[in-house]
């Protein structure tokens, strides 16, 4: 039988495990070529310029879509 420790430990790895879960960016899959301009890479972006316009464009989305 679980004591109050035990129900204490399991509610700390719940919240956390969502937490994280909520945490964790949705990261486009690989395609071969940079999201933002389409250049041939092996990563998700072809350098530091391109994820960095992506990323603000896409909370751009998010924003408008909040209101």
């Amino acid at each position: 039988m679980a004591d109050n420790v035990d129900d204490a430990s399991d509610m700390i790895e719940l919240h956390l495990a969502a937490e994280l879960a909520k945490a964790k960016p949705n990261l486009p899959p690989l395609t071969g070529s940079c999201y933002y301009c389409d250049a041939l890479t092996d990563e998700r972006f072809c350098d530091a310029d391109c994820r960095d316009d992506y990323e603000r464009l896409q909370r751009s989305v998010q924003m408008r879509k909040r209101g």
